[in-house]
């Protein structure tokens, strides 16, 4: 059974790591899962305004960038190659 379930009938962290000794989940990941079982009654579910944020790549962005890359001249490459002599 997933954690959410497990919580959503009752049973706390040290039930849930008793239920599952194969597992070797520490307490304290237990206890947090359920903490966001408890408060937003999933285990998915994220706090607004988590993680990255998506503003990266506007049109607007992009448009600039791509006349950033077009208003450079192209640079030569020099390769050397090394070779060793036996």
């Amino acid at each position: 059974m997933r954690i959410q379930t497990l919580r959503e009938q009752g049973l706390g962290a040290k039930a849930i790591r008793a239920s599952y000794p194969d597992k070797n989940c520490s307490l304290s990941t237990l206890q947090t899962i359920c903490r966001r079982v408890d408060e937003t009654g999933s285990a998915m579910t994220r706090c607004a305004g988590s993680g990255w944020p998506r503003s990266a790549s506007t049109a607007e962005k992009i448009a600039e960038v791509g006349e950033l890359i077009c208003s450079h001249a192209p640079v030569p490459v020099k390769m050397t190659l090394h070779f060793k002599e036996y």
